[in-house]
């Protein structure tokens, strides 16, 4: 590993030496094309800096906006009524990105804005060949490439937005997220709600992005029993298709059991096995009274939607300062050192859990 990490090290060195050349154009020049690099963009990416497209359109609806992102993240921005132009780059192919690169170059795009903190070579070359007037960037102070840099390691990505917007001339920007709204999606959630009469309930994630922010099958289970004994309200455990079956099986051994505490089975814990896709998960979210999770996709879902939130995070601080839920309603965090199964169901509290 020590070895990879040097190895790589040493190519992202050769690559800034020979693809990070200046950009001298002038950064006062009128602005009537933006484009957004988000192929590497993931589902909270999105949310936390789903308002700038608002934003900039409501100062000027006469603006061009453009989005480059791949064919599996598209859905993110695909209905968007602020975009104007997708443009669908390979993640990992440089000869995809030379020929997206030399494409966009036609576009004649005054501003291109990356706040990717890590860029790899097929980033700069990329960013070179499509040649925008004003390259923005986030901690890149080290780079000639960006005329405009934004150099705050503290910020939340949120504010990251924000002030990459005032940076090029925006002002009095309001960083509300825009949730998006899948009308089938929210049918469907709609039936899945009435059939199972829930009224009021807690939505339940127990998956985060890489190993260490998902809870073992132990916990999952142990968690369960504890809010099913601790809280009033029915809990509807978040899913997607390829964890729905295992988290049946494991609801199932929770469900029916007795409880001394309350004198009655247990029968609260419910799952949509119809869970296609994230927008079957913000509708779950939109109608319910709290969410828990360890995943930062699923809390600024829910700030956004400005629900309740209990938020498990790691003690990493940068992590935090970038990510935090920056929610406007009730927010309670756990925090753990280095896996989230250190956590005890214990550690949440009866009073958080309504």
């Amino acid at each position: 590993m020590k070895l990879k990490k040097l190895l790589q090290r040493v190519r992202l060195s050769l690559g800034k030496l020979l693809l990070d050349k200046k950009n001298y154009t002038q950064t006062n020049l009128p602005i009537k094309k933006i484009l957004f690099l988000r192929q590497d963009g993931k589902i909270g990416d999105y949310i936390v800096s789903s308002f700038v497209f608002r934003e900039l359109k409501k100062q000027d609806p006469e603006l061009y906006i453009g989005v480059t992102c791949t064919k599996n993240n598209a859905y993110l921005f695909e209905n968007n009524p602020y975009i104007d132009q997708l443009h669908f780059v390979q993640k990992r192919s440089i000869w995809d990105r030379i020929k997206c690169g030399l494409n966009l170059r036609k576009f004649h795009y005054d501003v291109l804005i990356d706040p990717t903190v890590l860029l790899r070579n097929r980033d700069l070359l990329f960013i070179r060949l499509i040649k925008a007037s004003i390259n923005v960037g986030y901690l890149k102070q080290n780079y000639q490439l960006f005329n405009i840099n934004i150099d705050d390691p503290k910020l939340h990505f949120a504010d990251v937005y924000k002030t990459v917007l005032e940076k090029i001339g925006f002002t009095d920007i309001n960083t509300q997220y825009d949730i998006p709204f899948n009308p089938l999606a929210n049918t469907e959630t709609i039936d899945f709600i009435q059939k199972n009469k829930l009224e009021r309930f807690i939505t339940l994630n127990f998956f985060g992005n890489g190993s260490a922010r998902q809870f073992d099958d132990k916990h999952i289970v142990a968690i369960l029993e504890y809010l099913a004994k601790k809280s009033s309200l029915p809990i509807v455990v978040l899913t997607y298709p390829t964890v729905t079956e295992k988290l049946k099986k494991l609801i199932a051994m929770v469900n029916g059991q007795w409880s001394m505490e309350n004198n009655t089975f247990f029968a609260k814990i419910f799952i949509n096995e119809n869970t296609k896709s994230i927008f079957h998960t913000i509708e779950l979210i939109r109608y319910s009274d709290l969410l828990i999770s360890p995943d930062t996709a699923t809390i600024h879902i829910a700030a956004g939607l400005k629900k309740p939130i209990i938020g498990f995070y790691s003690q990493g601080q940068q992590n935090w300062l970038n990510w935090h839920p920056n929610n406007q309603n009730r927010t309670e965090i756990v925090r753990y050192q280095h896996n989230i199964n250190e956590i005890s169901p214990e550690q949440i509290s009866p009073e958080w859990i309504i």
